[in-house]
């Protein structure tokens, strides 16, 4: 649950994650809360955010672009080699 609120929260401030995606997947949810409810209960109000951070969340991953020559931060293995080939004569 915490990993999730950290990915939420990073896509949410990320400037490469398009504002009609914020907008549709996070203020929609949030505008449903708001309104008088259609439907009586705050099930229907949690179902509607719940579906709706999730696939933004989903959908934002995909926009947020990782230079190839980017640093690991130590979580990936990765193996740096500098070979050179010997001649044995």
């Amino acid at each position: 649950m915490i990993k999730f609120l950290k990915l939420f929260v990073f896509l949410l401030n990320h400037p490469q994650v398009g504002k009609y995606k914020k907008i549709i997947f996070v203020g929609f949810p949030i505008l449903y809360l708001i309104m008088p409810d259609l439907i009586p209960g705050i099930i229907d109000d949690l179902i509607i955010i719940i579906i709706g951070f999730l696939a933004f969340t989903k959908i934002a991953q995909k926009d947020v672009k990782v230079p190839k020559d980017s640093k690991t931060n130590g979580d990936d293995d990765v193996i740096d080699v500098d070979a050179k080939v010997i001649k044995d004569e």
